[in-house]
């Protein structure tokens, strides 16, 4: 039996792994209840890093959810589970932070294939780094069998799911500004038709730096003098996504940031489990990764003008086969690197092996 530390999770008391957490919105701590079970198969234990204080246990490895302070300790193995890009947590690409950890897992084919080097010469071989991609859990409401409300059931039209946030990096390619263009447009040109959720947006768009700051603080007073809401669209928190994508026939989907090679997240996921037709803008090779036939690629489209008019023209029938091509790819064995089983059983793999406890992956 060895013992492993998670660092990242600050509620502690194994909190990362109960289902009943505040935090669990939307199931989205089903990976690392899957990797604590299959933990346990493989003569591993897993605490958040409090209990094993707690118990004064020194863990033989640490285990870090996301770039977190790094804690000194005795333990013989440190591993990181990278999940953002650098735009947005600009420690995933500090070569002095990342150098601290044994093995990191991570979606990133760039540092898979290349290893990372940073502009001072520095340098970790890419043997370091282990492929993982971001885990989907599925929602109970959809079960295994991806049946969803059909195109006229569905009583809303467009939405958006995400929070009011920036990325920590000046960077073309951040989508975060995008995001609030295309609430914006449909705000204006067609308000009937487009709902926003998600956290944060009572507020103005959040921006980077210090003059962002002055121009957010500049933006609050217009909308409070008037009395008026900063984003007409908004409809506040969700219960879970799948409730309101469920109901919705479109969903503007843009991952955090575009162009950045194997970054694939939950947000089209989402949509594909819900059986609502994600609008992508991300990875720039999706098509690698999901069938072009299960979602509209915002990139085809010269404008917002555009987008909308092809959405406003798409029958029943069309609707059907977008929906079809998502269970279709659901239900193979292409989604299965997507899965929570996949993403803990090939971090506990390596942990394993690296111990001398390996068995065949999950």
């Amino acid at each position: 039996m060895i013992i492993g530390s998670i660092y990242g999770w600050e509620n502690g008391e194994d909190d990362i792994f109960d289902p009943h957490s505040s935090r669990n919105r939307d199931d989205c701590l089903e990976p690392m209840r899957v990797m604590e079970a299959i933990s346990r198969q493989r003569g591993v234990e897993l605490h958040t890093a409090d209990v094993n204080q707690h118990n004064l246990v020194e863990p033989d490895f640490s285990l870090y959810v996301e770039s977190v302070d790094f804690v000194p300790c005795p333990a013989k193995k440190n591993y990181l589970i990278l999940y953002e890009t650098p735009l947005t947590v600009p420690r995933n690409a500090d070569y002095y932070y990342l150098n601290q950890f044994d093995s990191i897992f991570t979606w990133s084919k760039q540092l898979l294939k290349g290893g990372l080097q940073d502009k001072n010469g520095n340098s970790i071989a890419s043997n370091r780094f282990f492929q993982i991609k971001h885990p989907n859990p599925i929602p109970k409401d959809c079960r295994e069998v991806f049946h969803s409300p059909v195109f006229d059931e569905r009583v809303d039209f467009a939405c958006l799911i995400g929070s009011n946030r920036y990325a920590n990096l000046f960077d073309e390619r951040e989508l975060y500004s995008e995001r609030v263009k295309a609430i914006k447009w449909f705000e204006e040109y067609a308000p009937c038709d487009f709902k926003l959720y998600g956290n944060g947006w009572k507020v103005p768009q959040k921006r980077l730096g210090q003059l962002g700051k002055l121009r957010y603080r500049m933006e609050k007073i217009i909308p409070w003098i008037a009395g008026r809401p900063v984003f007409p669209s908004y409809q506040g928190q969700v219960n879970t996504k799948y409730e309101v994508l469920s109901r919705t026939k479109f969903c503007i989907c843009f991952e955090n940031a575009r162009d950045i090679d194997g970054y694939v997240t939950e947000k089209i996921f989402d949509c594909l489990f819900a059986g609502c037709i994600p609008i992508y803008w991300g990875d720039a090779n999706i098509g690698q990764s999901i069938p072009s036939a299960c979602f509209i690629d915002f990139r085809q489209f010269q404008s917002y003008h555009d987008l909308y008019r092809y959405l406003t023209t798409i029958t029943s029938e069309q609707f059907f086969r977008y929906q079809e091509a998502a269970r279709n790819f659901l239900k193979s064995a292409e989604f299965t690197p997507f899965s929570s089983q996949s993403f803990a059983g090939e971090i506990i793999h390596k942990i394993t092996e690296d111990f001398g406890l390996a068995s065949t992956p999950v």
